[in-house]
C-alpha cells in the first residue's frame, strides 16, 4: 500500500530551544496519531519529508526502527512563511480497509474564456476540501477545470464528481468564479472597511491539541 519509506526517530518532547537545534541539524519535530494507540513524538529527515511532499506522495511506511513500520499520511505539515523550512509534522496512522478523513488542495486548472475573451478576474475562493475515503483512493490534489467559466460563473463544492471519494465540505462553497474587474475592487474595498472596524473576538477555549511547534 505504501509509496515510500521515511525513517523516524523516537524522541522526548523538547523545549522551544531544543526544537530549533533539531531544524538547525536537519530534522523536523513531528508527532504520530493513530485512532488505536496513545501519539508518539519523533523526528524525519527534513530532506526525505521535503522530497515526499513536493512529489506529492500520500501514503508511505514510516520506519520506527526494530522492523516496526506504520503506514501513514501527513495529517498536517506546518512551512516557514519565510524561509519554506518545513517546520512540523504530523502523521497519521492508517489501514488498508478504514476510510481516512483528511483535506487535499484545489487545483485549478485550464484558462477562464470570461478571463481570455472579456478582461475578467479569475477567483480562487476556496483552496482546500475536505474528503473522506479508502488510503487508496487518496488523490494528491482534487483539480478543477476552469476553462469554460465566463464573466458572473462559478464553480462549486457541488459540480464536484470525484470517484470513490465523498466530500465532506459544504457543497454550496464556491471553488472559484470569473468576476467583472470594477467589481473585484469593489469587493476588496468591502473587504478592508470591513477589517478597520472588526471588534476584538475573544474566541472560547479549544480542545488543547498535541503540537509542538510553537513550543
Amino acid at each position: 500500500m505504501a509509496e515510500a519509506v521515511i525513517k523516524a526517530d523516537l524522541r522526548e518532547k523538547g523545549k522551544k530551544s531544543e526544537l530549533k537545534q533539531l531544524r538547525k541539524m536537519g530534522k523536523i519535530p513531528a508527532v504520530f496519531y493513530s485512532s488505536h494507540k496513545n501519539s508518539v513524538t519523533i523526528t524525519l529527515d527534513e530532506k526525505e519529508m521535503r522530497h515526499l511532499f513536493l512529489a506529492g506522495t500520500n501514503i508511505f511506511d514510516l520506519d520506527m526502527g526494530k522492523g516496526r513500520k506504520k503506514a501513514c499520511i501527513v495529517r498536517e505539515i506546518q512551512v516557514d512563511p519565510v524561509t519554506d523550512q518545513i517546520v512540523h509534522v504530523d502523521l497519521l496512522g492508517i489501514k488498508a480497509s478504514e476510510k481516512v478523513t483528511m483535506k487535499i488542495p484545489v487545483l485549478l486548472i485550464g484558462s477562464a474564456v470570461g478571463v481570455k475573451d472579456f478582461g475578467g478576474i479569475l477567483e480562487h475562493q476556496l483552496r482546500e476540501i475536505e474528503i473522506s475515503c479508502l488510503p487508496k483512493d487518496i488523490p494528491a490534489h482534487i483539480e478543477v477545470n476552469v476553462s469554460e467559466l465566463n464573466l458572473g460563473d462559478s464553480i462549486s463544492v457541488r459540480d464536484l464528481k470525484p470517484e470513490n471519494i465523498e466530500i465532506l465540505t459544504d457543497s454550496e462553497q464556491t471553488i472559484a468564479s470569473v468576476v467583472h474587474p470594477r467589481k473585484a475592487e469593489v469587493v476588496e474595498e468591502e473587504v478592508i472597511v470591513e477589517e478597520e472596524v472588526q471588534p476584538e473576538v475573544i474566541h472560547g477555549k479549544e480542545e488543547p491539541k498535541e503540537n509542538e511547534s510553537t513550543k
